[in-house]
């Protein structure tokens, strides 16, 4: 029982270094892309996208101290999967913050964007109309 409790607690440790590692490559890349041919890529949409990832793969190496207490449950290495815990649950928090942060930003942006469009929308159409009674 033992084993296979080890054993899929290495099983999540992989899966969250394998989340970290493709999402960090995946965002490297997109950084890339938008400097050098898109410029048009919100960054926000960057961070958010590793954002979540980077929580869930904070998650299955949560899970996975957890299991590894089950299996060595002595006092010293309790404290340490506490402090390993806390130190993780105040990362998911501060980066679903950010995340939350960077949602309101791009929100605001879109709003302020079709604000503008719409103002200058109303001022091609005042000009449309002067040069229309003028004739």
């Amino acid at each position: 029982m033992e084993s296979l409790i080890e054993f899929v607690g290495m099983v999540f440790a992989y899966i969250g270094i394998a989340i970290m590692i493709v999402w960090w490559v995946k965002a490297l890349y997109l950084l890339v892309y938008r400097w050098i041919v898109d410029h048009k890529i919100p960054m926000g949409k960057i961070r958010i996208k590793l954002g979540h990832y980077l929580v869930l793969a904070l998650e299955f190496l949560v899970a996975k101290d957890i299991l590894e207490s089950i299996v060595n449950p002595t006092t010293q290495w309790l404290i340490a999967l506490w402090a390993i815990v806390a130190i993780r649950t105040v990362l998911s928090y501060f980066l679903n913050r950010e995340i939350s942060e960077v949602k309101e930003e791009m929100k605001a942006d879109e709003e302020s964007r079709a604000f503008e469009s719409k103002n200058l929308e109303e001022k091609i159409k005042k000009g449309n109309n002067k040069k229309t009674t003028k004739k």
